[in-house]
């Protein structure tokens, strides 16, 4: 005997995040053997789905805000002529025009002001990107940290070393002291 589609659906974690999104929709679940039931808790709505892939696709559309696919339905039984054929829906409602335009109106202040702000932001940014290189370059903490080592370390009084190495230290320390003294007059 095949096991109903319902009967472990509490484990599956499409289910499982499929139910959060229905439920936060406003709508009361019950599972049964079979078939899974919603109910809209303000509107009365219901639906049954009969698949796993039904209630999956009712849930995304909920989550993206879309119309829920309409539900599928099998055929009605027909025993006779006239039998089966369901009563002409009632015409939609006109849409609220009022409320539409308020809502158009709304949105059209929220983008001007956005506007505004944005064009707030990149003005500032350019006022900080010109002070920026217009300010003369501060030597610094670590600009003077750096002179210390390369003094500490390679300075011909500070060198402890004999021989060659202390000939190489002695002459890379020149080099690298007239880079920086050069730099000092500069400027930079």
């Amino acid at each position: 005997m095949a096991s109903l589609w319902t009967s472990n659906i509490e484990r599956d974690p499409r289910y499982r995040g499929a139910e959060e999104i229905v439920a936060a929709a406003g709508y009361q679940i019950a599972v049964g053997e079979g078939v899974i039931a919603v109910a809209h808790e303000e509107t009365g709505e219901s639906r049954r789905f009969r698949s796993r892939k039904e209630f999956l696709a009712f849930a995304e559309a909920l989550a993206k805000g879309e119309p829920p696919p309409p539900a599928k339905r099998s055929a009605g039984i027909r025993n006779g002529q006239g039998f089966g054929e369901r009563a002409a829906r009632a015409p939609a409602p006109p849409p609220d025009e009022a409320a539409s335009e308020a809502d158009i109106a709304r949105l059209q202040a929220l983008c001007r002001t956005l506007t505004i702000e944005r064009d707030a932001w990149k003005a500032r940014a350019q006022i900080r990107e010109e002070s920026a290189a217009n300010a003369p370059v501060d030597n610094g903490e670590k600009y003077r940290a750096l002179k210390k080592f390369i003094a500490r370390e390679f300075h011909p009084d500070q060198v402890r070393a004999d021989g060659i190495e202390r000939l190489v230290r002695t002459e890379v320390f020149k080099t690298i002291w007239a880079h920086i003294e050069e730099l000092e007059r500069s400027g930079r």
